[in-house]
């Protein structure tokens, strides 16, 4: 009875000096452990502030240089992934990690970490040879894949277009450095193309000399360059004459519509038949 009393007590004893070098330990490293968390604290605290402050001040020295709008953003972009790799190393560093330790983790996990990023590493190379081509510029409308629109803005990943509808398309800069990219904007200078259907009884002469007369009074066409009007196509209820005509790449859409309608216009007046969907039934 006694050896089993001796045991009980030898086994408490044991217990206390646990617990007693775990609350020594506690109380050691609890300075340590309180700053650790304060400097957490006091980083995840200033890092919005600081970020907004170091892209505000690069985005005022950009625009005082008066650097490309494209590449504008795209500088903003990295500059703003590489603030939060920098406040990553100071959260690791803070908690104790040494930045040489993670490195080498790091480097060791080389193959698996590029293998899983490969699709954002050729975003970026996209983004550089976008930005070092410039197939593009803000505010080219171009046409792509994956959508056509008037180009917003570059990131490091994406390239943002906006669409006449006022839709946002985020298209991977991979994407537009490696397909075929059609840009509206890029010359001076664009040429309405088009087709005028008319019936079979029309008078091919009245036709045409009604459609140069609306290119003539148009302030926007550009007359030096002559313009086409020929018939093109003897169609199974119509003839179809091309329209050609040159006008400035900021007046395309102004100009076609005002086209369209003046030819309806002047047609209804002198009598000119557009075709249309009709059926002619003859009783014997």
């Amino acid at each position: 009875m006694v050896d089993v009393d001796l045991v009980d007590v030898a086994q408490v004893s044991k217990l206390q000096l646990f617990l007693s070098e775990l609350m020594e330990n506690a109380i050691k490293m609890a300075p340590s452990l309180l700053f650790k968390i304060l400097w957490i604290l006091f980083i995840f605290i200033i890092f919005k502030p600081v970020n907004k402050g170091v892209l505000n001040f690069f985005k005022l020295v950009l625009n005082k240089n008066k650097v490309d709008p494209l590449l504008r953003s795209f500088i903003i972009s990295l500059i703003n992934a590489l603030t939060y790799v920098v406040f990553f190393f100071f959260i690791i560093g803070g908690i104790g990690i040494k930045a040489t330790s993670l490195m080498a983790v790091l480097g060791t996990a080389g193959l698996a970490v590029g293998l899983a990023l490969q699709g954002s590493l050729a975003n970026l190379a996209g983004g550089v040879l976008i930005l070092f081509f410039k197939p593009f510029s803000k505010g080219d409308y171009i046409v792509t894949s994956s959508g056509s629109g008037t180009v917003e803005s570059i990131y490091i990943l994406y390239t943002v277009i906006v669409t006449i509808e006022n839709f946002r398309i985020t298209i991977p800069n991979s994407s537009l450095a490696n397909s075929a990219v059609t840009n509206a904007s890029k010359n001076p200078e664009r040429r309405i193309d088009t087709l005028i259907c008319v019936s079979y009884d029309s008078d091919i002469d009245l036709v045409k000399s009604t459609i140069k007369n609306i290119l003539d009074n148009h302030k926007n066409v550009i007359h030096d360059k002559g313009y086409v009007i020929r018939l093109k196509a003897h169609n199974a209820s119509s003839l179809d004459f091309v329209l050609r005509a040159w006008v400035d790449v900021n007046n395309y859409w102004d100009t076609y519509y005002d086209i369209m309608e003046q030819i309806i216009i002047d047609f209804r007046e002198k009598n000119i038949e557009i075709p249309y969907n009709k059926l002619d039934v003859y009783q014997k």
